[in-house]
Order: C-alpha cells, then structure tokens, then sequence
C-alpha cells in the first residue's frame, strides 16, 4: 500500500513539473531595445535624430548607391518651392509614355498639383514625377541641374548623381539613373517632414480623388509603416528596381520625438526599419554626445532652384531694331554706326591724299562725301526727333462705336 502512495506521489511531482516548466518560460523576459537587429541587414542604411540631427545607428551611409523611387523626395522638395501648390501640372506626351508604376496621366491633361503630388509620394507615380521635372526644368535633362542645385541647397554632402526625376535607372531611364546615399537621402527626408505641404501628404494611408478624364482614384500608401505596421509612423517613401532593391525612407514619432531612417537594398525593408526606430526611441538624447551630425535643417526656396527664364523667341524686327542680335560676331550690322560732332568734324577735315601724278580730284570727293553724311546725320535725327514728339504728344485714338 505504501509502495503504491509512493508511486502516486511521484507521479503527481512529474505532472506538476511538466506544467509549470512552460509557466516559467512564458515569463521569461523579452530581450533589452537596445539588442543588435535581427533581421538581415541591408547593404546601406541609416537612422537619424530628426530634432538633434545626429546619426545614431549607421552603414555603409556614405557610399552612393542607386536610390530607386526614393529619389522623388528631392523631385517633391524642388517641385514644392518652386511651383504654386494649387496650380496644375500639364501632362506630356513623353510623361504619358512613362513606364510603371504609373498612374495613367494622359498626353494633354492638366492635373490639379495637389492630386499629382499626392500619387507621386503615396504611390510613386512615374508619369507625374516626370511632368514635375517637365514643369520645374523644362524638360527631365533640364531638370537635372535643378536636382542638383536643391541637393546642395538643403546640405547633402556627399558624392551625388542626379539624372532621372523619378528613380528609374534601367535602359528606361533618363540618363542611366541616380546615386546617392543613405546619410544624404536621410538629409532630404529630414527636410520633407519638416516641409508643411509634403509632410501631411506622406503621412496619409490613402487619398481619394478624380482626375481630370473623370476617373476616380483611391491612392493607397505603399508605405506600410503609416497603414499600422509600425506605432507612430508618421510618412515616408518606398522604393524597387532590379538594381537598387526594396528601398525605404520612413519617419516615426514617439513621446515627443521624431526619427527619420533609410534603408538600402534591403531583405524585410519594414522589419529592419522597424528595429531601427526601437532602438533609437530607446537611446536618450543625452547619449548621443559625440556622434556624427546631420548639417541644420534647411528647405529649399524658390529663388535658389527655379530655372532661367527662356529666351524670347525670334521676332521680324527691322534692321533698326534696337534688339541685339543673337551672335553679333557672326551677322554684321548692315547699317554703320552713329558718328559723333566730333568724329564728323575730323572726317570731313582729312581729305585722303592721292599719290603723285593722281589728278582724279580725290579731296574733293572727300568733301563732297562728308557733305552728304553731314545732311543725311542730320535729317535722320529731325526724323526721330519728329516722331518722338509726334509719339508723345497725340494719343492713339479709337473712334466710338
């Protein structure tokens, strides 16, 4: 009898330890924030401060690499300084025929501003960054120098390559594609969720809108950080090509303070962003002494991006046109120019002299000629000086109806 309470005790022990064992390991602690990432890394990435400017976690950020359709921040940035916000966009044939992504803008349209940039960020549309940079550089190789002009205006600092407004770099693409790298493009994020127009926009997870052909789009984010992936996410821009790989800029806000990360040719693009944002609302602000420092914030204006006004097209003017000729070296003024009193004096007082044995009566010839210039000078400025005062003094008049 004994043995068999034995037995029953013990296996009563077994049984408890058998159920207590996984209680204890569910109250395992989870691992501190500040733990290295899991998930693979990219090839090039980067989380910032936004509010101090200082880099906190960082690889391989200063090498240029192909940004993909992270590079229409840049084309969003120089689009909002320089055109109205509630103007519109005319649609090219060439910003028609772009490849996807796409929102399907047709040759000759004119889009509301507002609505285009909301598609160019939220879901990357290549037709309207091409008509941004139709309509800000005249035309995407135009548009080039501006890109480049606003990277330097905003402080990127690194080796850059401006090319294509919207990121593309295959045999598509305006001039083979963009470099750039993660540190400058965590610069040009900083700067659009400091811009009051861009950063709302980026921040929405979708926008509803009818574009002019009467067509009705429900724009959904890409990004899925701001549709609930990741707490606080507050806007950003996602970016693929076969080059470039899944790309991501992405901002995030918590108690009371803002990052801004970027990622590079990434494996789980949401995945690593998303630890890079715990670790750097898990680092205090008072340790971030000594790390590398974003330049200040700046936006790019208007005056420092817009491009040169075109020149006036080539009118009939007459020959006394007072308008300048395009290539003065090559087309010779048919008229000669205006002589002074004292040029005509001198003129007419220096006969030139014939060599001996010349009786063809060459200065009085000369006289003769200085004569007929002296008249002619003269005349033509009473015939200006009559029509000056005719232009003046009698309005030009209309009869009634």
């Amino acid at each position: 009898m004994r043995g068999a309470r034995a037995v029953v005790l013990v296996a009563l022990l077994g049984l408890f330890a058998a159920v207590a064992a996984p209680a204890e390991a569910q109250t395992t602690p989870p691992p501190p924030a500040t733990a290295p990432p899991t998930v693979a890394p990219p090839r090039a990435y980067v989380l910032v401060d936004a509010d101090t400017g200082a880099v906190l976690i960082a690889s391989a950020d200063r090498v240029p690499r192909p940004p993909a359709s992270l590079s229409k921040v840049l084309t969003a940035l120089a689009a909002s300084a320089t055109l109205p916000h509630d103007g519109t966009l005319p649609i090219s044939p060439r910003a028609a025929a772009q490849p996807a992504n796409k929102v399907g803008a047709k040759a000759g349209e004119a889009w509301p501003i507002n609505d285009a940039m909301h598609v160019m960020l939220l879901q990357s549309a290549n037709d309207i960054a091409l008509a941004f940079a139709e309509a800000v550089g005249g035309s995407a190789e135009g548009f080039q120098d501006v890109l480049a002009r606003t990277a330097a205006s905003i402080g990127m600092q690194d080796p850059q390559t401006w090319r294509d407004p919207a990121g593309l770099d295959d045999e598509e693409s305006v001039g083979g594609g963009n470099l750039v790298s993660a540190r400058d493009l965590a610069i040009a994020g900083r700067a659009l969720i400091a811009d009051p127009w861009l950063s709302p926009i980026s921040a929405k997870p979708r926008y509803r809108f009818t574009d002019p052909a009467g067509v009705v789009h429900d724009a959904v984010n890409h990004n899925k950080l701001v549709l609930g992936r990741y707490p606080g996410a507050i806007g950003g821009k996602t970016g693929y090509t076969k080059k470039s790989g899944n790309s991501l800029f992405a901002s995030a806000q918590r108690n009371g303070r803002t990052m801004v990360a970027v990622v590079l040719d990434s494996k789980d693009t949401y995945g690593f962003t998303s630890q890079l944002f715990d670790r750097g609302f898990a680092t205090p602000v008072a340790a971030q002494r000594g790390l590398d420092q974003l330049p200040p914030l700046r936006l790019p204006t208007a005056a420092k991006i817009r491009p040169p006004a075109p020149l006036p097209a080539p009118s009939a003017a007459p020959a006394s046109s007072l308008a300048p000729s395009p290539e003065p070296e090559l087309v010779p003024d048919p008229t000669p120019p205006a002589l002074t009193l004292a040029e005509e004096t001198s003129f007419a007082a220096a006969p030139t002299a014939a060599p001996s044995g010349d009786r063809d009566g060459r200065p009085l010839i000369a006289a003769g000629g200085a004569l007929v210039v002296l008249a002619s000078v003269g005349c033509g400025q009473q015939a200006r000086r009559r029509r000056r005062r005719s232009y003046y003094r009698v309005p030009t008049r209309r009869p009634a109806p």
